[in-house]
C-alpha cells in the first residue's frame, strides 16, 4: 500500500497559493485517475484506489500545514502501511527555483514546517517530491518567506503548474514503482 499526501492549508483563502501546490497535485491525481469521492476522516480528505497493482491512498491533511504530521500518522496507522518508504509527500520548496522538482528519500525538513512535523511523528524515512516556488520577485524584493508562500501564483506560474501536474500524471507509474530516475528525467 502506498500513501500519496499533498501538503497545503484548508480553506478557500489558500486556493492557488504557493504553499498549497501539494493539494493541487493530489486533486489532479484524484481527478485524472478517477479516484472515488474524497472521504473526511483522520483530520484529512482521502480516497483509495488500486493502480498499477498497488493500493494507493491519496490524502490532503486538513489540519493546516504546520500540523500535517498527525493526519499522515493516522492514515499510515489505520491502513497499516508497512513502511514509511511507501509514503510520498508532495510539497512546495522555497529553496528550489520555480518549477524545479527534486525527489528526496529521507533526511531533514529543510525549514519546511509541515515536513518538520511529519518527521517528528513518523521519522525521516519517507519520500518527498519537492516543487520549487522561488522566483525572481521573491529574490529581488526580499519578501518575508511566510508571506510569500501564502501568496497566490501569478497567471504565468499557474500555466507552468498545470504543465507540471500533467507531467506528474503521465509519469505517475514511475513514481509508484519508485523508479525515481525515470520519473525525474521526464521534467
Amino acid at each position: 500500500m502506498i500513501l500519496i499526501t499533498g501538503l497545503g492549508n484548508p480553506g478557500k483563502e489558500f486556493l492557488k497559493t504557493r504553499h498549497n501546490v501539494g493539494f493541487d497535485i493530489v486533486d489532479s491525481i484524484h481527478s485524472e485517475f478517477n479516484f472515488p469521492e474524497f472521504s473526511e476522516k483522520f483530520d484529512s480528505l482521502y480516497s483509495k484506489k488500486t493502480l498499477y497493482g498497488e493500493i494507493i491512498v491519496i490524502q490532503k491533511p486538513m489540519s493546516y500545514m504546520n500540523l500535517s504530521g498527525d493526519p499522515v500518522k493516522k492514515i499510515f496507522n489505520f491502513f497499516k502501511i508497512n513502511d514509511t518508504e511507501n509514503i510520498f509527500i508532495f510539497h512546495d520548496d522555497l529553496d528550489l527555483e520555480f518549477s524545479s522538482i527534486k525527489i528526496k528519500r529521507s533526511g531533514g525538513h529543510g525549514g519546511h514546517n509541515g515536513i518538520k512535523n511529519i518527521i517528528e511523528l513518523i521519522g525521516p524515512n519517507f519520500n518527498r517530491i519537492k516543487l520549487g516556488i522561488k522566483n525572481s520577485f521573491y529574490k529581488e524584493r526580499n519578501i518575508d518567506a511566510e508571506k510569500f508562500v501564502l501568496d497566490k501564483f501569478n497567471l504565468e506560474e499557474l500555466k507552468v503548474i498545470e504543465i507540471i501536474k500533467k507531467k506528474i500524471i503521465l509519469n505517475f507509474k514511475d513514481l509508484i514503482i519508485k523508479d525515481f530516475s525515470s520519473f525525474k528525467n521526464n521534467f
